[in-house]
Protein backbone atom coordinates (compact mmCIF):
# COMPACT_ATOMS: atom_id res chain seq x y z
CA UNK A 1 0.00 0.00 0.00
CA UNK A 2 0.97 3.68 -0.04
CA UNK A 3 3.42 5.48 2.28
CA UNK A 4 1.75 5.92 5.68
CA UNK A 5 3.94 8.80 6.86
CA UNK A 6 1.90 11.51 5.06
CA UNK A 7 0.36 14.19 7.24
CA UNK A 8 -3.20 13.16 6.35
CA UNK A 9 -2.48 9.78 7.93
CA UNK A 10 -0.66 11.16 10.97
CA UNK A 11 -3.52 13.56 11.65
CA UNK A 12 -6.57 13.47 9.34
CA UNK A 13 -7.93 16.49 11.26
CA UNK A 14 -5.01 18.71 10.20
CA UNK A 15 -6.54 21.64 8.35
CA UNK A 16 -3.38 23.68 7.72
CA UNK A 17 0.33 22.90 7.28
CA UNK A 18 3.61 24.36 6.06
CA UNK A 19 5.90 22.87 3.44
CA UNK A 20 8.33 23.75 0.65
CA UNK A 21 7.89 23.37 -3.09
CA UNK A 22 10.11 20.62 -4.50
CA UNK A 23 9.06 20.99 -8.16
CA UNK A 24 6.53 22.77 -10.35
CA UNK A 25 5.82 21.85 -13.98
CA UNK A 26 3.13 22.79 -16.48
CA UNK A 27 0.68 19.94 -17.19
CA UNK A 28 -2.60 19.32 -18.99
CA UNK A 29 -4.63 19.91 -15.81
CA UNK A 30 -2.71 22.97 -14.62
CA UNK A 31 0.55 23.30 -12.76
CA UNK A 32 1.79 20.09 -11.13
CA UNK A 33 3.37 20.88 -7.78
CA UNK A 34 5.26 18.47 -5.54
CA UNK A 35 5.80 19.43 -1.88
CA UNK A 36 8.24 18.39 0.82
CA UNK A 37 5.21 17.25 2.85
CA UNK A 38 1.44 17.48 2.48
CA UNK A 39 -1.87 17.13 4.28
CA UNK A 40 -3.77 16.98 0.97
CA UNK A 41 -5.25 13.53 0.46
CA UNK A 42 -4.75 12.24 -3.12
CA UNK A 43 -7.63 10.50 -4.90
CA UNK A 44 -7.53 6.79 -4.15
CA UNK A 45 -9.42 3.82 -2.78
CA UNK A 46 -12.71 5.26 -4.03
CA UNK A 47 -12.24 8.51 -2.09
CA UNK A 48 -11.97 11.81 -4.05
CA UNK A 49 -9.00 14.11 -3.55
CA UNK A 50 -8.84 17.08 -1.20
CA UNK A 51 -9.16 20.65 -2.50
CA UNK A 52 -7.86 23.84 -0.95
CA UNK A 53 -5.04 26.39 -1.28
CA UNK A 54 -1.26 26.65 -1.29
CA UNK A 55 -0.72 30.27 -0.23
CA UNK A 56 -3.23 32.02 -2.53
CA UNK A 57 -3.07 29.36 -5.26
CA UNK A 58 -6.08 27.10 -5.61
CA UNK A 59 -5.52 23.33 -5.49
CA UNK A 60 -8.09 21.72 -7.79
CA UNK A 61 -7.02 18.06 -7.63
CA UNK A 62 -4.46 15.77 -6.03
CA UNK A 63 -3.09 12.44 -7.31
CA UNK A 64 -0.35 10.03 -6.39
CA UNK A 65 1.92 8.86 -9.24
CA UNK A 66 4.90 6.57 -8.69
CA UNK A 67 4.78 7.25 -4.94
CA UNK A 68 4.85 11.03 -5.53
CA UNK A 69 1.89 13.21 -4.54
CA UNK A 70 1.09 15.79 -7.22
CA UNK A 71 -1.00 18.88 -6.46
CA UNK A 72 -2.77 20.26 -9.52
CA UNK A 73 -2.88 24.04 -9.14
CA UNK A 74 -4.20 27.02 -11.07
CA UNK A 75 -0.92 28.98 -10.85
CA UNK A 76 2.77 28.16 -10.71
CA UNK A 77 4.84 28.38 -7.51
CA UNK A 78 8.63 28.56 -7.77
CA UNK A 79 10.57 25.50 -6.52
CA UNK A 80 12.15 26.19 -3.14
CA UNK A 81 9.37 28.58 -2.10
CA UNK A 82 7.71 28.01 1.28
CA UNK A 83 3.94 27.44 1.14
CA UNK A 84 1.13 27.43 3.67
CA UNK A 85 -1.43 24.78 2.79
CA UNK A 86 -5.08 25.10 3.76
CA UNK A 87 -7.43 22.16 3.29
CA UNK A 88 -11.06 22.67 2.25
CA UNK A 89 -12.16 21.25 5.59
CA UNK A 90 -15.90 21.14 4.88
CA UNK A 91 -15.21 18.93 1.85
CA UNK A 92 -12.64 16.76 3.68
CA UNK A 93 -14.84 16.14 6.72
CA UNK A 94 -17.81 15.32 4.51
CA UNK A 95 -15.68 12.72 2.73
CA UNK A 96 -14.45 11.34 6.06
CA UNK A 97 -18.01 10.99 7.35
CA UNK A 98 -19.16 9.26 4.17
CA UNK A 99 -16.14 6.97 3.92
CA UNK A 100 -16.51 5.85 7.54
CA UNK A 101 -20.27 5.43 7.05
CA UNK A 102 -19.66 3.24 4.01
CA UNK A 103 -17.30 1.03 6.05
CA UNK A 104 -19.95 0.50 8.70
CA UNK A 105 -22.73 -0.43 6.27
CA UNK A 106 -20.44 -2.60 4.09
CA UNK A 107 -19.05 -4.32 7.18
CA UNK A 108 -22.49 -5.11 8.59
CA UNK A 109 -23.70 -6.50 5.26
CA UNK A 110 -20.53 -8.60 5.03
CA UNK A 111 -20.96 -9.94 8.57
CA UNK A 112 -24.69 -10.58 8.11
CA UNK A 113 -24.79 -12.08 4.61
CA UNK A 114 -21.15 -12.78 3.72
CA UNK A 115 -21.26 -10.48 0.68
CA UNK A 116 -18.22 -8.52 -0.45
CA UNK A 117 -18.11 -4.88 -1.43
CA UNK A 118 -16.86 -5.28 -5.02
CA UNK A 119 -17.32 -1.67 -6.17
CA UNK A 120 -17.22 1.66 -4.36
CA UNK A 121 -17.57 5.22 -5.62
CA UNK A 122 -17.95 8.50 -3.75
CA UNK A 123 -19.83 11.07 -5.83
CA UNK A 124 -22.90 13.11 -4.93
CA UNK A 125 -24.06 9.86 -3.33
CA UNK A 126 -22.01 6.87 -2.22
CA UNK A 127 -22.43 3.88 -4.54
CA UNK A 128 -21.60 0.38 -3.30
CA UNK A 129 -21.81 -2.85 -5.30
CA UNK A 130 -22.28 -6.15 -3.44
CA UNK A 131 -21.82 -9.61 -4.95
CA UNK A 132 -25.07 -11.07 -3.63
CA UNK A 133 -28.82 -10.40 -3.50
CA UNK A 134 -30.46 -8.09 -0.97
CA UNK A 135 -34.03 -6.95 -0.45
CA UNK A 136 -34.95 -3.42 0.53
CA UNK A 137 -36.15 -4.68 3.91
CA UNK A 138 -32.80 -6.41 4.53
CA UNK A 139 -30.94 -3.23 3.59
CA UNK A 140 -33.14 -1.18 5.94
CA UNK A 141 -32.32 -3.57 8.80
CA UNK A 142 -28.59 -3.20 8.07
CA UNK A 143 -29.04 0.59 8.02
CA UNK A 144 -30.69 0.43 11.44
CA UNK A 145 -27.76 -1.60 12.80
CA UNK A 146 -25.31 0.86 11.23
CA UNK A 147 -26.95 3.77 13.04
CA UNK A 148 -26.79 1.83 16.28
CA UNK A 149 -23.01 1.66 15.78
CA UNK A 150 -23.03 5.45 15.40
CA UNK A 151 -24.94 5.77 18.67
CA UNK A 152 -22.29 3.69 20.44
CA UNK A 153 -19.66 6.30 19.42
CA UNK A 154 -17.03 3.61 18.96
CA UNK A 155 -13.41 4.50 18.36
CA UNK A 156 -12.18 3.74 14.84
CA UNK A 157 -8.90 1.91 15.28
CA UNK A 158 -5.98 1.79 12.81
CA UNK A 159 -3.26 -0.84 12.95
CA UNK A 160 -0.40 -1.93 10.68
CA UNK A 161 -0.04 -5.71 11.11
CA UNK A 162 2.84 -7.46 9.40
CA UNK A 163 2.36 -10.29 6.92
CA UNK A 164 2.34 -13.01 9.59
CA UNK A 165 -0.17 -11.13 11.75
CA UNK A 166 -2.44 -10.58 8.77
CA UNK A 167 -2.67 -14.33 8.22
CA UNK A 168 -4.60 -14.59 11.48
CA UNK A 169 -6.93 -11.66 10.74
CA UNK A 170 -10.26 -11.86 9.01
CA UNK A 171 -10.47 -8.53 7.20
CA UNK A 172 -12.11 -7.25 4.04
CA UNK A 173 -9.90 -6.47 1.05
CA UNK A 174 -10.63 -6.35 -2.68
CA UNK A 175 -7.16 -7.71 -3.57
CA UNK A 176 -4.08 -9.41 -2.16
CA UNK A 177 -1.89 -6.89 -0.34
CA UNK A 178 1.82 -6.74 0.42
CA UNK A 179 4.14 -4.33 2.19
CA UNK A 180 2.67 -1.94 4.74
CA UNK A 181 -1.05 -2.56 5.11
CA UNK A 182 -3.32 -0.24 7.07
CA UNK A 183 -6.23 -1.97 8.79
CA UNK A 184 -9.31 0.08 9.73
CA UNK A 185 -11.38 -1.52 12.49
CA UNK A 186 -14.80 -0.50 13.77
CA UNK A 187 -15.23 -3.07 16.57
CA UNK A 188 -18.92 -3.93 16.22
CA UNK A 189 -19.16 -3.43 12.46
CA UNK A 190 -16.10 -3.91 10.28
CA UNK A 191 -12.44 -4.68 9.82
CA UNK A 192 -11.03 -3.73 6.44
CA UNK A 193 -7.81 -2.74 4.69
CA UNK A 194 -8.12 0.94 3.80
CA UNK A 195 -5.94 3.87 2.72
CA UNK A 196 -8.61 6.58 3.11
CA UNK A 197 -9.28 9.20 5.76
CA UNK A 198 -11.82 8.55 8.52
CA UNK A 199 -13.39 10.17 11.56
CA UNK A 200 -11.98 9.28 14.99
CA UNK A 201 -15.21 7.96 16.46
CA UNK A 202 -18.41 6.68 14.88
CA UNK A 203 -20.53 9.31 16.66
CA UNK A 204 -18.98 11.98 14.42
CA UNK A 205 -20.76 10.43 11.42
CA UNK A 206 -24.14 11.42 12.85
CA UNK A 207 -26.40 9.55 10.42
CA UNK A 208 -26.29 6.85 7.76
CA UNK A 209 -29.11 6.72 5.22
CA UNK A 210 -29.63 4.14 2.46
CA UNK A 211 -31.24 5.75 -0.59
CA UNK A 212 -31.77 3.05 -3.20
CA UNK A 213 -31.21 -0.58 -4.08
CA UNK A 214 -31.20 -2.19 -7.52
CA UNK A 215 -30.02 -5.39 -9.18
CA UNK A 216 -26.52 -5.08 -10.62
CA UNK A 217 -24.66 -7.85 -12.45
CA UNK A 218 -24.75 -10.86 -10.09
CA UNK A 219 -25.59 -8.81 -7.01
CA UNK A 220 -26.98 -5.44 -6.07
CA UNK A 221 -26.02 -1.76 -6.17
CA UNK A 222 -26.80 0.40 -3.15
CA UNK A 223 -26.75 4.18 -2.87
CA UNK A 224 -26.25 5.82 0.51
CA UNK A 225 -25.16 9.05 2.22
CA UNK A 226 -23.76 9.80 5.66
CA UNK A 227 -23.10 12.74 7.96
CA UNK A 228 -24.36 16.22 7.13
CA UNK A 229 -24.92 15.08 3.56
CA UNK A 230 -27.52 12.66 4.93
CA UNK A 231 -29.04 15.41 7.10
CA UNK A 232 -29.37 17.74 4.08
CA UNK A 233 -30.90 14.91 2.05
CA UNK A 234 -33.47 14.17 4.73
CA UNK A 235 -34.29 17.87 5.09
CA UNK A 236 -35.04 18.00 1.35
CA UNK A 237 -37.15 14.84 1.52
CA UNK A 238 -39.04 16.18 4.54
CA UNK A 239 -39.74 19.53 2.83
CA UNK A 240 -41.01 17.74 -0.28
CA UNK A 241 -43.21 15.45 1.80
CA UNK A 242 -44.53 18.45 3.73
CA UNK A 243 -45.61 20.13 0.49
CA UNK A 244 -47.29 16.90 -0.63
CA UNK A 245 -49.10 16.63 2.71
CA UNK A 246 -50.47 20.17 2.26
CA UNK A 247 -51.55 19.43 -1.32
CA UNK A 248 -53.32 16.22 -0.28
CA UNK A 249 -54.57 17.49 3.10
CA UNK A 250 -52.85 14.43 4.54
CA UNK A 251 -50.89 13.91 7.77
CA UNK A 252 -47.12 13.87 7.17
CA UNK A 253 -46.84 10.18 7.99
CA UNK A 254 -49.77 9.18 5.79
CA UNK A 255 -48.97 10.88 2.46
CA UNK A 256 -48.16 7.53 0.80
CA UNK A 257 -51.54 6.03 1.69
CA UNK A 258 -53.38 9.19 0.60
CA UNK A 259 -51.47 9.29 -2.70
CA UNK A 260 -52.16 5.60 -3.34
CA UNK A 261 -55.88 6.19 -2.81
CA UNK A 262 -55.76 9.23 -5.13
CA UNK A 263 -54.05 7.21 -7.86
CA UNK A 264 -56.61 4.42 -7.50
CA UNK A 265 -59.42 6.96 -7.89
CA UNK A 266 -57.67 8.46 -10.91
CA UNK A 267 -57.23 5.01 -12.46
CA UNK A 268 -60.93 4.24 -11.95
CA UNK A 269 -61.86 7.57 -13.53
CA UNK A 270 -59.60 6.92 -16.51
CA UNK A 271 -61.23 3.51 -17.03
CA UNK A 272 -64.64 5.17 -16.93
CA UNK A 273 -63.55 7.81 -19.45
CA UNK A 274 -62.09 5.08 -21.67
CA UNK A 275 -65.36 3.14 -21.59
CA UNK A 276 -67.39 6.26 -22.37
CA UNK A 277 -65.01 7.15 -25.21
CA UNK A 278 -65.32 3.63 -26.62
CA UNK A 279 -69.10 3.98 -26.57
CA UNK A 280 -69.05 7.32 -28.39
CA UNK A 281 -66.57 6.04 -30.98
CA UNK A 282 -68.78 2.97 -31.57
CA UNK A 283 -71.74 5.26 -32.33
CA UNK A 284 -69.53 7.34 -34.62
CA UNK A 285 -68.36 4.21 -36.41
CA UNK A 286 -71.91 2.96 -36.99
CA UNK A 287 -72.71 6.15 -38.91
CA UNK A 288 -69.93 5.58 -41.45
CA UNK A 289 -70.46 3.87 -44.79
CA UNK A 290 -68.08 1.34 -46.31
CA UNK A 291 -65.30 3.09 -48.25
CA UNK A 292 -61.89 1.98 -49.53
CA UNK A 293 -60.20 4.74 -47.52
CA UNK A 294 -61.48 5.99 -44.17
CA UNK A 295 -60.15 9.13 -42.44
CA UNK A 296 -61.31 10.57 -39.14
CA UNK A 297 -60.19 13.56 -37.08
CA UNK A 298 -60.92 13.50 -33.33
CA UNK A 299 -60.21 15.34 -30.08
CA UNK A 300 -59.59 14.20 -26.50
CA UNK A 301 -59.05 10.53 -27.29
CA UNK A 302 -56.36 8.47 -25.51
CA UNK A 303 -53.83 6.42 -27.48
CA UNK A 304 -55.39 3.04 -26.70
CA UNK A 305 -58.84 4.22 -27.81
CA UNK A 306 -57.25 5.77 -30.90
CA UNK A 307 -55.61 2.45 -31.84
CA UNK A 308 -58.79 0.43 -31.21
CA UNK A 309 -60.87 2.89 -33.23
CA UNK A 310 -58.41 2.82 -36.13
CA UNK A 311 -58.62 -0.99 -36.25
CA UNK A 312 -62.42 -0.81 -36.16
CA UNK A 313 -62.36 1.87 -38.87
CA UNK A 314 -60.24 -0.41 -41.04
CA UNK A 315 -63.10 -2.91 -40.92
CA UNK A 316 -65.26 -0.22 -42.57
CA UNK A 317 -63.03 -0.44 -45.66
CA UNK A 318 -62.94 -3.11 -48.37
CA UNK A 319 -59.45 -4.21 -47.30
CA UNK A 320 -58.22 -0.65 -47.79
CA UNK A 321 -56.74 2.02 -45.50
CA UNK A 322 -57.83 3.72 -42.26
CA UNK A 323 -56.30 6.91 -40.84
CA UNK A 324 -57.07 8.55 -37.51
CA UNK A 325 -55.81 11.97 -36.37
CA UNK A 326 -56.30 13.11 -32.75
CA UNK A 327 -55.75 16.71 -31.64
CA UNK A 328 -53.40 16.94 -28.65
CA UNK A 329 -51.80 20.14 -27.28
CA UNK A 330 -51.78 22.02 -30.56
CA UNK A 331 -50.59 19.06 -32.64
CA UNK A 332 -52.31 16.05 -34.18
CA UNK A 333 -51.20 12.52 -33.38
CA UNK A 334 -51.81 10.18 -36.28
CA UNK A 335 -52.15 6.44 -36.87
CA UNK A 336 -52.59 4.91 -40.33
CA UNK A 337 -53.21 1.20 -41.00
CA UNK A 338 -53.50 -0.35 -44.46
CA UNK A 339 -54.11 -3.76 -46.04
CA UNK A 340 -53.27 -2.80 -49.63
CA UNK A 341 -50.90 0.20 -49.58
CA UNK A 342 -47.21 0.36 -48.66
CA UNK A 343 -47.31 3.10 -46.04
CA UNK A 344 -43.56 3.78 -45.75
CA UNK A 345 -43.48 6.43 -48.49
CA UNK A 346 -46.81 7.78 -47.22
CA UNK A 347 -45.22 8.45 -43.81
CA UNK A 348 -42.50 10.58 -45.37
CA UNK A 349 -45.03 12.49 -47.47
CA UNK A 350 -47.29 13.19 -44.47
CA UNK A 351 -44.36 14.46 -42.40
CA UNK A 352 -43.16 16.69 -45.24
CA UNK A 353 -46.58 18.10 -46.13
CA UNK A 354 -47.89 18.59 -42.59
CA UNK A 355 -44.72 19.48 -40.65
CA UNK A 356 -44.68 16.14 -38.88
CA UNK A 357 -42.45 13.43 -37.51
CA UNK A 358 -42.98 9.70 -37.24
CA UNK A 359 -42.58 6.44 -39.08
CA UNK A 360 -43.45 2.77 -39.07
CA UNK A 361 -43.58 -0.13 -41.51
CA UNK A 362 -45.41 -1.02 -44.69
CA UNK A 363 -48.69 -1.82 -42.89
CA UNK A 364 -48.76 0.75 -40.06
CA UNK A 365 -47.36 4.24 -39.49
CA UNK A 366 -47.75 6.67 -36.59
CA UNK A 367 -46.46 10.07 -35.50
CA UNK A 368 -47.62 13.64 -35.06
CA UNK A 369 -48.10 16.69 -37.29
CA UNK A 370 -48.43 20.44 -36.76
CA UNK A 371 -50.99 21.91 -39.12
CA UNK A 372 -54.59 23.08 -39.49
CA UNK A 373 -57.40 20.51 -39.50
CA UNK A 374 -58.39 21.38 -43.07
CA UNK A 375 -54.90 20.56 -44.33
CA UNK A 376 -55.13 16.98 -42.98
CA UNK A 377 -58.08 15.86 -45.14
CA UNK A 378 -56.68 17.61 -48.22
CA UNK A 379 -53.29 15.95 -47.76
CA UNK A 380 -54.67 12.47 -47.08
CA UNK A 381 -57.01 12.62 -50.06
CA UNK A 382 -54.10 13.55 -52.32
CA UNK A 383 -52.01 10.69 -50.93
CA UNK A 384 -54.65 7.94 -50.60
CA UNK A 385 -57.25 8.91 -53.18
CA UNK A 386 -60.21 11.26 -53.60
CA UNK A 387 -62.58 8.53 -52.45
CA UNK A 388 -61.27 8.95 -48.91
CA UNK A 389 -64.16 9.61 -46.51
CA UNK A 390 -64.00 11.70 -43.34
Amino acid sequence: MTDMSALYYKDPYMKEFDARVISCTQGKKGFEIVLSDTAFYPEGGGQPADHGFLNDVKVTDVHEKNDVIIHYCEKAIEPGMPVHGVIDWERRFDLMQNHSGEHILSGIIHRTFGYDNVGFHMGDVITIDFNGPLTWEQLKECERKANEVIQKNEEIIFTYPDEEERKTLEYRSKKELSGTVRICEIPSADICACCGTHVRRTGEIGLIKALSLEKHKNGVRCEMVSGMRAVHYMEEVFDNNREISFALSAPLRETSAYLKRLLEEQSALQRKIHDMTAGLLKQRLEQKEISHVQIDILENVDKLSMRNYCNDLLAKTDNGTAAVFVKDSGRYNYLVISKDTDLRPVSKQINTALNGKGGGNSEMIQGSVSCEEGQILSCMQSLLGKEAQS
